[in-house]
């Protein structure tokens, strides 16, 4: 296990999570699919993510709710709001009104789900606990209870998002604080200790926890041959589209050059000087949050070949078609050496990079 850290293991099971509960919901919801683009007669939403699941879409009562309200209840900025809720409206899921009277602040408004929403919500409500239970079934009962309790022994703070946020390469600043709720899912004990360990890494490094993991770790300054940028999806277990982003972020900071054609691209000096330091504060960090868990030896047992029984798509799942075939195969293949280091959720909300 060695070079592998606590948060690789814990992203590699949460992506693996992720992937199971949206091939689920994709085999359950009705949707437009890519080939109906462009064709008036197709009817329906695109599919949602896990993502929006958690932190929007569940928050939404049939009465809706006020984005004040929703934002509280997601632990989501008002930027970000904007956004997800603009992502929300053009896939299908929601309505965004007017405020009217009563207890709603002049200018607020309200969301409310639309239809396609609201069987959205229903269809993906029992999905987590169902994959969970499945986790159970396939690992044994003591290794999933075991999970949890190593997740819930980590200093994790109160209140983070019950699913992973959008960040695309960004730092994880200190979040919004989401509103209480139940007991929560393994997913979401998942998505809280990667995100506490990012928001410690985060703090003092040069570059991302997402940045460092996902990036730099495959790409060598020192190395004389550049490494071709349609490689990088395999090598790291991210779509092409983030990585378009990820590698654009690197070069306009002057820590990559990218040139050739096909482009390839490699760090800089500078790059890899923060490259070192940055896989340097990675390992100070990954000793101060494994110490005395057990957690990384449960996690490294489960992420293994029955990780992959839960992780072939659906008949006809977008995961099974090009461009993100050749990632399902590998997956399939071996999920340790397959999967990211690091989740890449996107704005579209899904992994790798669309639902």
């Amino acid at each position: 296990m060695a070079g592998r850290s606590l948060v690789t293991l814990l992203s590699q099971a949460f992506v693996a999570f992720t992937i199971e509960a949206d091939n689920e919901f994709e085999a359950r919801m009705p949707h437009r699919t890519a080939a109906d683009r462009g064709d008036t007669t197709k009817t329906g939403p695109w599919l949602v993510s896990l993502t929006f699941f958690q932190n929007y879409l569940r928050q939404l009562p049939d009465e809706g709710l006020t984005t004040r309200a929703l934002a509280h209840a997601s632990g989501d900025t008002a930027s970000s709001m904007a956004s997800r809720l603009h992502e929300l409206r053009r896939w299908g899921y929601v309505r965004v009104l007017p405020g009217e009277g009563g207890s709603v602040a002049p200018g607020e408004r309200i969301v409310r789900l639309t239809p396609a929403g609201s069987l959205a919500r229903d269809t993906w409500m029992p999905i987590e606990a169902r994959v969970e239970e499945r986790w159970r079934s396939r690992f044994g009962v003591d290794a999933t209870d075991s999970l949890r309790r190593g997740i819930e022994a980590l200093p994790v703070p109160a209140g983070l998002p019950l699913g992973y946020p959008i960040l695309a390469w960004d730092r994880v600043a200190e979040l919004g604080r989401a509103a209480a709720t139940g007991i929560p899912g393994l997913s979401t004990l998942l998505a809280r200790a990667i995100l506490s360990i990012a928001i410690d890494f985060d703090r003092e490094a040069p570059l991302s926890l997402a940045t460092t993991l996902d990036l730099a770790r495959v790409l060598d300054g020192t190395a004389p041959v550049r490494v071709p940028v349609r490689d990088l999806p395999l090598r790291t277990g991210i779509s092409r589209e983030a990585i378009a982003i990820g590698v654009g972020r690197l070069v306009r900071g002057g820590l990559a050059t990218e040139a050739g054609a096909p482009k390839a691209v490699k760090l800089t000096p500078r790059g890899n000087s923060a490259a070192r330091a940055a896989l340097e504060r990675r390992a100070e960090v990954d000793a101060r949050w494994s110490a005395s868990t057990g957690l990384a030896e449960v996690l490294d047992a489960i992420i293994g070949p029955k990780l992959a029984e839960g992780l072939e798509p659906p008949a006809d799942g977008w995961r099974g078609r090009p461009p993100y075939l050749a990632q399902t195969r590998a997956t399939l293949a071996d999920p340790r050496a397959a999967l990211p280091h690091f989740p890449m959720v996107s704005h579209r909300g899904g992994y790798p990079d669309g639902s």
